[in-house]
């Protein structure tokens, strides 16, 4: 991956879920106890973070997952192989009770 700049470069894997108020406290306790143990085996993702976001309470609570990787290839191979399986998990659990998107970001030193 090109490094724009020669700014220092972090592969970032965020995904932002809108959950229902009904299974936020099981949804956490998921993620937390199934997702993330699965997430990180193999080592091509790491240093996850957890945040709630603020101001879009509309029905439920949303909050941003966040899973750090080295490069852009690990991250898409991680997506092929794990990320693909939770998201299955995640829909047999919840259903339309919990929805999310993925983005892949290139954060930047500044």
């Amino acid at each position: 991956m090109e490094n724009v700049c020669n700014f220092a470069v972090m592969i970032i894997c965020n995904t932002t879920y809108h959950v229902d108020c009904k299974v936020s406290g099981d949804f956490l306790d998921w993620l937390r106890d199934c997702y993330l143990p699965e997430a990180l085996v193999g080592g091509l993702v790491n240093c996850p973070r957890l945040l709630r976001l603020m101001g879009h309470n509309e029905g439920g609570v949303c909050y941003a997952l966040q899973l750090q990787a080295a490069t852009l290839s690990d991250l898409q191979r991680w997506n092929q192989a794990v990320g693909k399986h939770l998201h299955e998990l995640l829909t047999e659990r919840f259903g339309e009770q919990v929805a999310g998107f993925t983005t892949f970001m290139e954060e930047l030193e500044i």
